[in-house]
């Protein structure tokens, strides 16, 4: 193969490629969506029955959580 024939040929994959990602990214988005309409409406049926909904305070997780990994001190070597 010369190459004036490599560069349409690599030109082509570069597309199939990029259009492939597109799919991937937008099946992701739907998915996403999707799931978030799923939580939502569980979370509202959650609350009419009389439920709490408890939110998450991020790291050290609020009163009952745990705490941050980063700083909780350095781990023993381990030797085999």
């Amino acid at each position: 193969m010369s190459a004036s024939m490599a560069v349409p040929v690599l030109q082509l994959m570069i597309r199939e490629e990029f259009f492939r990602l597109k799919k991937v990214q937008g099946k992701k988005k739907r998915d996403a969506e999707q799931a978030e309409k799923t939580r939502s409406e569980a979370n509202a049926d959650h609350t009419a029955d009389g439920g709490e909904m408890h939110k998450d305070e991020g790291i050290g997780g609020g009163a009952g959580g745990g705490g941050d990994m980063l700083n909780e001190g350095k781990d023993e070597d381990v030797i085999f």
